[in-house]
């Protein structure tokens, strides 16, 4: 099992997308966590996937990058400076559509976890991630159309 945290080297793990592919426009991925790290880590995979990240520590500035962006998918971490990830998931998902939410947490309960899904999260990421695991949700829920209300 091959943790993120410990996944420095990103040129070794393989793209989705090679350089002989013609230049389409990526699809863009919101990353929400207060740890720097995680955001770092996150957005250079995604990157190395071929997706266009934009990262945010607080709830605050990511709702302006939301709203601002329309991400195809969010990673939120449930534990923020400024409130509550889940408090967010409802938010985001009390509208006329079910966005794509990944909800992340260091602290692995099942409540939350259930709690995330009944919110309407597609997925939940245990911090630090596998990083087998992770490129499958991302694949799962970007391929996924099916995924809104």
């Amino acid at each position: 099992m091959l943790d993120i945290y410990h996944f420095s080297n990103f040129k070794n793990y393989p793209s989705d997308h090679g350089a002989d592919e013609p230049e389409m426009k990526k699809k863009l991925i919101l990353v929400i966590d207060d740890e720097l790290e995680i955001r770092n880590l996150l957005t250079r995979f995604l990157e190395k996937k071929g997706f266009s990240v934009v990262s945010a520590g607080t709830l605050g500035e990511g709702r302006k990058l939301f709203d601002q962006s329309k991400p195809e998918l969010v990673f939120l971490d449930v534990n923020l400076p400024d409130g509550n990830g889940l408090n967010e998931l409802k938010h985001i998902n009390s509208g006329k559509f079910n966005h794509k939410v990944i909800m992340m947490s260091a602290f692995d309960h099942n409540e939350v976890k259930i709690e995330a899904i009944q919110y309407g999260a597609l997925d939940f990421l245990s911090k630090p991630f596998n990083i087998a695991r992770l490129d499958q949700v991302v694949q799962t829920q970007i391929s996924n159309p099916t995924n809104t209300k």
